[in-house]
């Protein structure tokens, strides 16, 4: 059997920190969450992107209302329990 050398060459093994390989569940608190809800008034799914991290954990954690919004028809809503479902499987990942 032959043996594999590496004159003067030192392969480090990836460091799961390092800048290239980030932990999956790593995610700043700042960063916005967007997730998708469904306007009652029209029924078309629209994207929300005005939460961060750190404001759903909060609204979640306390229960509070999640509000949607629908730029075509103005109109705001407290999104469904499925979709609050939703988000709490998405800040798991």
């Amino acid at each position: 059997m032959a043996a594999h050398i590496n004159f003067g060459r030192r392969e480090k093994p990836a460091h799961r920190h390092g800048p290239t390989n980030k932990l999956a569940r790593f995610r700043p608190m700042n960063e916005v969450i967007p997730f998708m809800s469904r306007c009652p008034k029209c029924g078309d799914r629209q994207l929300q992107e005005g939460y961060t991290h750190r404001m759903l954990r909060r609204l979640l954690n306390t229960h509070a209302n999640i509000e949607g919004y629908c730029g075509l028809c103005n109109e705001f809503w407290a999104i469904s329990g499925l979709e609050r479902d939703g988000i709490v499987i998405g800040l798991c990942d």
